[in-house]
């Protein structure tokens, strides 16, 4: 068979520079490459430096034992992946035991047969160089599957996303709602992170499902009867009444669909949104009555943001209210309302705010 681990490097550890000597010898007749140093410092210094393919390590040297070094090893993510052979002229089993606990892979006895010394190197050599094989491989694999999931989920967001679009378009007066709402979501996620709010729940995987989830919130409107979301005027009691079944609706809707994938961090937070997303944090809003931190945090971001958003924009049965007073009415809703934390948030982010609004703004107005 041919000597497909010819030329690899091989670290050396033992205090007896005969010992040394011999394996040197031996190693270079099995076209190894040796690298010999008298103590565990060194051969810890000498690894840092350029890891070698393969360690033979004494297992009893003054200062430092050979154990010890291997323990080293192992701690070290550049190091631990190399195998180590223990080389002892001892016979007792406590060595080998303490050995194979430190990590080691293998152990040769003194005095040293040439042939099983080569056998045993040659083969862990070519298990590592099969390890290392496999580990790219599947790290390949991973990168091709990654791929194929992100391919995947942009084509289940953006069909989700056309569904929230359709569901916003039977309204002609929405615009750009649901991209600036999720816009201002992620704003107000971001910067109550900064500030050190909810920093636990409010990881970069949070805020960017609080993004993609946004869009969803008023996804159950697809259900309201024409008459009712196009009105040009005030709502009656019952009018009213069945608007406000577009959140049932919608996290039903979600509901069904996160039965069949339950570990969806995505589609959970699209069921919170879209059911919470007008309760009050005093307890008088819809569809549960919840209260304070009873509201999912994503729906009392998405509530903040879509109310800003709805007033400044230009409706059927109402005109545009201009970011000023949107402002105040935001304030003055803190502790009612809104979560004051958001508030708070929104505060920092009200010259922001108008930004966005300014750029993606309708062609039908809005303030």
């Amino acid at each position: 068979m041919e000597d497909d681990v010819q030329g690899s490097r091989i670290l050396m550890v033992d205090d007896s520079p005969d010992n040394l000597r011999l394996l040197t010898a031996v190693l270079k007749r099995g076209g190894l490459v040796p690298r010999p140093v008298t103590s565990g410092k060194q051969a810890i210094k000498a690894a840092e430096v350029d890891p070698p393919d393969l360690v033979l390590l004494d297992v009893r040297m003054p200062e430092m034992s050979g154990v010890e070094v291997c323990q080293h090893f192992k701690q070290d993510e550049r190091l631990r992946g190399i195998p180590i052979i223990f080389i002892s002229g001892l016979q007792g089993s406590d060595d080998k035991v303490e050995g194979f606990r430190a990590g080691g892979a293998d152990f040769v006895s003194k005095p040293f047969q040439e042939e099983e010394v080569l056998a045993r190197i040659k083969t862990h050599l070519r298990l590592r160089r099969l390890q290392v094989e496999l580990m790219s491989y599947n790290l390949q694999l991973e990168q091709r599957v990654a791929e194929q999931v992100k391919t995947v989920t942009a084509s289940h967001l953006a069909t989700i996303f056309a569904l929230a679009k359709l569901a916003e378009a039977r309204d002609d007066d929405t615009g750009q709602h649901i991209e600036r709402v999720r816009t201002f979501s992620r704003m107000l996620g971001e910067r109550m992170r900064k500030v050190g709010l909810h920093v636990a729940q409010l990881t970069g995987a949070f805020i960017e499902n609080l993004y993609l989830t946004a869009s969803l919130h008023d996804i159950g409107k697809v259900g309201t009867p024409d008459a009712i979301l196009l009105k040009p005027g005030k709502l009656t009691p019952d009018e009213f009444t069945e608007m406000r079944r577009h959140c049932e609706l919608g996290a039903r809707t979600l509901a069904a669909v996160l039965e069949h994938h339950s570990d969806n961090q995505f589609l959970r937070m699209g069921v919170e949104v879209a059911r919470s997303h007008h309760e009050w944090w005093d307890g008088t809003g819809y569809p549960d009555g919840l209260q304070g931190t009873a509201i999912p945090l994503s729906a009392r971001i998405v509530a903040l943001a879509d109310f800003y958003d709805a007033l400044t924009s230009h409706r059927c049965y109402r005109p545009a209210i201009d970011h000023e007073a949107t402002c105040r009415m935001v304030q003055a809703g803190s502790g009612t309302h809104f979560d004051p934390e958001v508030v708070a948030a929104f505060a920092n982010l009200e010259s922001e705010f108008r930004r966005v609004r300014h750029e993606m703004h309708d062609q039908n107005g809005g303030k």
